[in-house]
């Protein structure tokens, strides 16, 4: 792979930035709720009724746009990944590498998916209480039905992506496949939104939702990892020219 092939992959990669805060801006008009939300019951929150129709039609906007920019990006890598493919030669090395890019594919379809789920359900049960007209016991009943046809594809997706993108991530980098140092482990999307969850319990906000948008930007900073990685090797090939 050239030097200008190299630069192009790395330009391509830097996607992943507007796509993030696009990803934001959908995690947080739909995830911000007042700090004194409860749970009425399962994943349902008193503070969904605070959020009105615009803050989900933003959301979805959000995912749409970002998944277009994010596949940009992860289609970049991944051409990146491809090439390193042919240069491993150890059969579990080659596994894991490619776990890992099954996990940036299902990225480009389900950023789009758990904006568009994530937001239809919250709306959902917003119209099912307004129509049962605060009857909170009636609306979860009926909401269980929407959210039941979508269980299913909506845990396979996130456990899915949660094991080949994180999971892939750590291990390429304990086992020196992307040559980044060990610190860079912290970069895994979920290892991100840990973080954004404890500066959630930790500091007094006065509201809930903070970490709603801190997994997005952890596929910004993994793939500065990618990026940085790239990088290494554009200017390895620039010293030889």
């Amino acid at each position: 792979m050239t030097r200008d092939e190299l630069e192009n992959i790395r330009r391509r990669m830097l996607f992943i930035v507007p796509a993030s805060i696009l990803f934001m801006i959908g995690d947080y008009a739909m995830g911000i709720e007042p700090r004194e939300s409860i749970v009425v019951s399962g994943l349902i929150s008193s503070g969904w009724q605070t959020i009105a129709d615009w803050r989900i039609t933003l959301s979805n906007i959000g995912g749409m746009f970002g998944s277009i920019f994010y596949a940009i990006a992860a289609l970049a890598f991944l051409e990146y990944l491809k090439y390193r493919l042919t240069m491993m030669t150890n059969k579990a090395d080659r596994i894991i590498m490619r776990s890992y890019m099954a996990g940036l594919v299902l990225g480009i379809m389900g950023f789009m998916y758990f904006h568009l789920a994530c937001g239809t359900l919250i709306h959902n049960y917003n119209v099912l209480i307004d129509a049962a007209e605060g009857n909170a016991e009636l609306a979860v009943r009926m909401w269980n039905r929407t959210y039941n046809v979508q269980a299913f594809c909506y845990w396979t997706t996130f456990i899915s992506l949660g094991i080949l993108v994180t999971g892939g991530w750590i291990i390429m980098v304990l086992k020196g496949l992307l040559s980044l140092k060990k610190g860079w482990l912290l970069a895994a999307p979920l290892m991100v939104a840990a973080i954004g969850f404890l500066i959630e319990i930790i500091l007094p906000l006065p509201f809930n939702g903070i970490a709603s948008g801190f997994e997005s930007f952890g596929w910004t900073v993994m793939f500065l990892g990618g990026i940085r990685f790239v990088g290494k090797d554009e200017r390895y090939r620039k010293e030889r020219e």
